[in-house]
């Protein structure tokens, strides 16, 4: 199976976290034995407008003169808005079966109704293959454009990877730690997070917390962190790589996942539910579709942050048994969810076409 690329999000040495899901899918079914034969992408962030136009123009340059030369049967493509041209380019004047992996900034950063959202509604139809990360994400496109018959697949961002994710069977038992692992951002939910650190405390409990991640609000996270009276139970590791993540997963007895934004995935989730920890997410976006309330972990209220102590309370106050049966049921949900299971499941899906 050969496989032209197109992404206009790709890692570079200085951006390794920009579009690293593009690059994770490609890895996957690479190991798979699929070619790729070229990879036209844009790596790198840009903050000159001038060089991101630039890039832009070699990008598209680049990928239509590929469509001349090229016999590959599959063009992948990630994210519509910016590859709207591509995707008639490629309809129009090739043979090739269209796949298009549809994100959430797509949906969420193009207003409803406006010219863009028209011409995507009508570049989808052209596609052969639309894959979107999750459940809820295919309800908000069906519900967004009311195409009844695109050609769906769900393909979880490349999964998780249980191998590496994984519970640690040498834990040791004190206190309870709550972590909280995301961009430090408007809408990420940090503050209701730190609000729940501190109720929890103040109702007698015995709780630490472990936050990663930077952003553009860190500095009023720490504002919030040094006037809590808590403050010495707050371990704040600001941006950390995977390996770092999984020591945090491990070692946090839940992890809170407060984000008000429609997260189309949420592979924080999944990853922290692959190495033991509860998860208690607000019941919105990506969570709500692989978090059974009570049973894998905790759904709580969108617009009540009391609802999250309270969860947390009510599990912190259950048997052992019952939290072993929760962490149990847990990491069997991100087994379904695996890296491994996904992409094997993704190149049976791109031989059919």
């Amino acid at each position: 199976m050969k496989i032209i690329l197109l992404s206009n999000m790709y890692p570079s040495k200085k951006d390794a976290l920009f579009g690293v899901f593009v690059k994770k899918t490609v890895l996957q079914l690479e190991s798979l034995g699929v070619q790729f034969s070229k990879k036209v992408v844009i790596k790198g962030k840009s903050n000159s407008k001038v060089k991101k136009v630039f890039s832009y123009l070699i990008y598209y340059f680049k990928a239509i003169c590929s469509s001349f030369s090229s016999k590959d049967n599959i063009i992948y493509i990630h994210f519509l808005t910016h590859n709207i041209p591509l995707v008639y380019w490629y309809f129009w004047f090739t043979n090739s079966k269209i796949v298009l992996n549809l994100h959430g900034s797509d949906i969420n950063k193009v207003a409803k109704g406006s010219f863009i959202d028209r011409i995507q509604k009508k570049a989808l139809k052209k596609v052969n293959l639309l894959i979107v990360p999750s459940g809820y994400f295919k309800s908000i496109v069906q519900k967004r454009y009311s195409i009844d018959d695109l050609n769906f697949y769900i393909y979880p961002s490349g999964g998780v990877n249980t191998s590496l994710f994984k519970p640690n069977v040498n834990k040791k038992q004190g206190n309870y730690t709550l972590a909280f692992v995301s961009r430090i951002d408007k809408g990420k939910g940090w503050e209701t997070f730190i609000q729940a650190f501190n109720k929890l405390n103040e109702s007698g409990l015995d709780v630490s917390a472990l936050i990663a991640g930077d952003g553009y609000e860190r500095e009023n996270l720490m504002k919030v962190i040094q006037i809590s009276k808590y403050s010495n139970k707050v371990d704040y590791k600001g941006f950390q790589e995977v390996e770092g993540l999984v020591k945090i997963y491990q070692e946090a007895d839940v992890f809170i996942f407060p984000t008000r934004l429609p997260e189309s995935l949420g592979l924080v989730g999944l990853e922290a539910m692959s190495s033991g920890s509860v998860v208690f997410a607000r019941n919105i976006g990506g969570p709500s579709s692989y978090i059974q309330n009570g049973i894998n972990g905790f759904l709580f209220d969108i617009n009540n942050d009391e609802n999250l102590t309270e969860k947390l309370i009510e599990y912190f106050n259950l048997p052992v048994s019952e939290k072993n049966l929760l962490q149990k049921n847990a990491r069997n949900t991100a087994l379904e969810y695996s890296s491994e299971k996904v992409s094997k499941q993704l190149f049976t899906k791109l031989k059919q076409l």
